[in-house]
């Protein structure tokens, strides 16, 4: 696993100009072609806002960056010691444009990423956000070494983008320890999740609705966008369903195989009956 830190060079001799960040983005291709392509849309207007708001927070980003270091390997190797695997690729730290705050790559052996504008500086959030990507890291390279190929798994579809979320949600409650809705928003934000644990019945309603009546698009923005959240005031409620979902399976055939649900034949069909069972 190799750890790249775009943050520090950033850092070095900053400037608070869109030459600036341009020139940045443009010696990095292999970090932001990728982050530009699928996790930042609209970047010329989010580098207007960067430029007001970065100056003001330099030594923010550098600390997030050191913490994210400092975590990077104890979380890694228990995943590894849990699941006998290994971390083969590289791990981009950078300095964005406020679009996702971390993500795993396309892959079934994915990079992973994590942008520190976006990350609070809360220590046990940075910890949980470490262990919630390598936990989709997890899920990915577990399948992996079951036969399965990229091409295999249907990635635009929101019963993926649930289980996804769920699994490594829950794989992040297991191997760092923090308050329950830090796993969730990876900061404190207790409202969020006495809110979603006291109207779960109609999240998962209304969630189930917007399967039947929205584009896959309308229903990523809403419901797992940091962006997203019009319907309830509250963004990436998926985050809970999935957690929810997962969490019955490993209850009733344990974490390995759960981490294959989303191969099974049936599997739209076994989440579909879950919701259900949980609006009600």
């Amino acid at each position: 696993m190799k750890i790249i830190d775009y943050v520090t060079p950033f850092l070095e001799k900053y400037e608070a100009t869109s030459d600036y960040y341009e020139a940045y983005f443009q010696k990095y291709p292999e970090a932001f072609d990728f982050y530009f392509r699928f996790h930042c849309k609209n970047k010329g207007e989010k580098l207007c806002i960067a430029l007001q708001q970065h100056s003001n927070k330099l030594d923010e980003l550098n600390f997030v960056k050191d913490r994210i270091l400092t975590h990077l390997s104890a979380i890694t190797t228990i995943y590894e010691n849990m699941f006998d695997i290994t971390f083969t690729e590289a791990v981009h730290i950078f300095v964005g444009l406020g679009g996702s705050n971390a993500y795993t790559t396309h892959s079934m052996n994915p990079e992973v990423a994590f942008c520190v504008e976006r990350i609070p500086s809360l220590d046990s959030g940075i910890r949980t956000l470490i262990a919630h990507e390598f936990g989709h890291a997890v899920h990915h390279i577990v399948t992996l070494q079951n036969g399965v190929e990229i091409g295999q798994i249907d990635w635009s579809s929101p019963y993926t983008w649930l289980i996804q979320e769920g699994m490594a949600t829950y794989l992040s409650t297991q191997v760092v320890e923090a308050k329950m809705d830090i796993y969730f928003v990876f900061e404190r934000d207790k409202a969020w999740l006495d809110y979603a644990q006291t109207n779960k019945a109609k999240i998962i309603a209304a969630f189930q609705h917007d399967l039947e009546q929205l584009s896959t698009q309308e229903i990523f923005i809403e419901w797992f966008s940091i962006n997203g959240g019009e319907r309830f005031g509250y963004t990436r409620l998926a985050y809970y369903i999935g957690y929810e979902v997962v969490r019955i399976v490993v209850d009733h055939i344990g974490t390995d195989d759960t981490i294959l649900l989303w191969l099974q034949p049936n599997f739209k069909e076994r989440i579909t009956s879950l919701l259900k069972e949980l609006a009600n």
